[in-house]
């Protein structure tokens, strides 16, 4: 049984905020959890971490020239090499350093090390001091860890140039969509509960209170909207605790504030929240992947924030949300502007909901879990191997990934030149009816500009994708979900019968090739029925299509090539047979 360690500077603000479903899918693989970090509980008897086999108190402290991290990192080393991990998963800045430290005799003996970054430190603005200090750490360190993954994709870009044994991106730790799109109270009743005016325009922020979070640019641009006399109707939530509470608090009061802002604490409720809540304002100063701006889009609720690294991975600015400097009068005129503008708040939160999907937690959940399973395979004499087809599997989801496509989306493959012929257009206009659908298209030609323009005009730009003559087309079948093959005439089509051999579900347009490659299949349709498509393409990705695919490789074993050069090798000796 593979054993894992995840290790973390502390328990309630971090592991249980965002590893339970990883340590869930590690049960569910059949694996021994463990997990090192300090109990941060005010109680500690309320530490109790769910999916995990053994639980190791260590006195980390954030400051990392606190003494207490040397008693630690000698725990820490301890817990590691009498544990015998094939994985150690280490979190946070100063958890990770003493983890990279404390396992390099383990990894000497077989042990992976993993490390997420969370946000690096040193950023595109940061103080000089943040390079100086983290930056070299951080570039030595990568030669103690075996995959070190990135959650942005500036951290991404930077980490590259480091000596680890793998670098990869995942976007974030994922959050549960589904969760945050519904919600329990309804707005009118929330709204009572909080003491706001049902017709106010409410603005919420959701973080920490403390000076990374920036939550005074928000302050003064309200004072600002004040000196403009246009703060009558807004009222502003802040949800979060933390040092800077007071001089918040008093700050408020001298704006003359009071009436306007809202200190709700920490709060368990965020999903209603976000639901009574009509903008969201996250000014942060640094970010690694903002969880709180994740769920506002998963809840439909548009955003203005900080143009900085993480906010810039989920916000394109104009598209599904703005993003601005933070200066106080750039804030202010930006609320107003959507205060007063409801169909651009709307546009912009139907946005925000269908780019959130790709940061899912089950299409993080398993690409993480794939990079543990890259890595390890374990095999009956009690070793670990790199085995061919998980590393199959794990090119074919790198693919995905640098295509934009989540792990948990559909992807729709066709191969040919972009001409009328082929008919790509009718699976466009089939699209905006399948909105977890994305379509890649292998092949060049006159009709590139067309299919992109067509694409924009029925709303579906982003999940339309072109990539061009491929050389690599066998890991294209491998990646797809189902090979879409809507052409007006064929005569006996290459690209449908390689799709056949990958074993993909084969949604074909009826005509002369096609008949001859599917003649019993129950995915053929009307080339010109968008409906009809729509319909075959649902069933194709709904239903089990074992004895679809079963059929189709026996009807293909006719088109071998080699029975092909028997046939032609048979005629060949018949007509020199012939000849006088």
């Amino acid at each position: 049984m593979p054993k894992i360690l995840f290790v973390a500077t502390v328990v309630k603000t971090h592991i249980m905020e965002f590893h339970i479903p990883y340590l869930k899918m590690c049960k569910e693989m059949g694996w021994e959890t463990a997990v090192v970090a300090r109990n941060d509980y005010l109680n500690p008897e309320e530490c109790v971490i769910p999916y995990c086999d053994a639980y190791y108190d260590a006195p980390f402290e954030r400051n990392p020239f606190k003494l207490a991290n040397i008693k630690a990192c000698q725990r820490l080393k301890r817990i590691i090499d009498e544990g015998c991990y094939d994985i150690i998963h280490c979190h946070t800045p100063v958890g990770a350093a003493l983890t990279r430290l404390a396992a390099s005799d383990a990894r000497k003996r077989g042990s992976k090390v993993f490390y997420t970054a969370h946000g690096f430190h040193f950023y595109t603005g940061a103080p000089l001091i943040n390079w100086l200090a983290y930056y070299p750490l951080e570039r030595w360190l990568a030669h103690k860890t075996d995959v070190l993954i990135t959650i942005n994709r500036e951290d991404y870009q930077r980490a590259k140039a480091f000596k680890a044994g793998r670098v990869e991106y995942v976007p974030g730790v994922g959050i549960d969509v589904l969760k945050f799109q519904g919600h329990g109270t309804s707005r009118e009743e929330k709204r009572k509960e909080l003491g706001l005016p049902p017709e106010d325009f409410t603005l919420l922020s959701v973080g920490e209170l403390i000076p990374r979070k920036n939550h005074a640019v928000a302050l003064d641009a309200l004072t600002e909207l004040k000196k403009r006399n246009r703060l009558d109707g807004i009222s502003y939530l802040i949800c979060g605790s933390g040092s800077l509470e007071g001089e918040l608090r008093r700050r408020t009061e001298t704006l003359g504030l009071s009436e306007r802002v809202h200190f709700l604490g920490y709060r368990d409720d965020i999903r209603d929240i976000c639901h009574c809540s009509d903008l969201f304002v996250f000014m942060s100063l640094q970010e690694g992947l903002p969880v709180a701006l994740m769920e506002a889009m998963a809840c439909g609720l548009p955003a203005v924030c900080s143009n900085i690294r993480g906010n810039n991975d989920l916000i394109e600015s104009g598209k599904n949300g703005e993003l601005i400097d933070c200066r106080p009068q750039t804030l202010a005129d930006t609320i107003l502007k959507l205060r007063d503008d409801a169909a651009l708040r709307e546009r912009y939160a139907a946005e925000a909901s269908r780019t959130i999907r790709r940061f899912d937690l089950s299409a993080v959940r398993d690409e993480v879990g794939s990079l543990y399973m890259g890595e390890i395979a374990k095999f009956a004499g009690g070793g670990y191997v790199q085995n061919s087809r998980l590393a199959q599997i794990r090119r074919w989801q790198n693919l995905r990934k640098a295509l934009g496509i989540p792990l948990n989306a559909t992807a729709l493959l066709s191969v040919g030149e972009l001409n009328r012929n082929k008919n790509h257009q009718i699976v466009i206009e089939a699209l905006p009816e399948l909105p977890d659908a994305y379509y890649v298209i292998c092949g060049q030609g006159p009709l590139t500009n067309d299919l992109r323009l067509l694409a924009q005009k029925r709303n579906v730009g982003e999940r339309l994708i072109l990539t061009g003559y491929r050389t690599d087309i066998e890991d294209f079948y491998g990646m797809a979900d189902v090979f879409v093959f809507p052409s007006l005439r064929e005569g006996l089509p290459v690209a449908l019968m390689e799709a056949m051999a990958a074993e993909l579900p084969c949604v074909a347009a009826r005509n002369r090739g096609t008949l001859e490659l599917l003649p019993d299949s129950d995915f053929l349709f009307d080339a010109s029925s968008v409906a009809e498509l729509q319909s075959k393409l649902r069933e194709a990705t709904t239903r089990d299509c074992s004895e679809e695919i079963k059929r189709n490789r026996e009807h293909l074993r006719t088109f071998d090539i080699s029975h092909t050069l028997h046939l032609m090798k048979r005629y060949y000796l018949e007509e020199r047979h012939e000849r006088p």
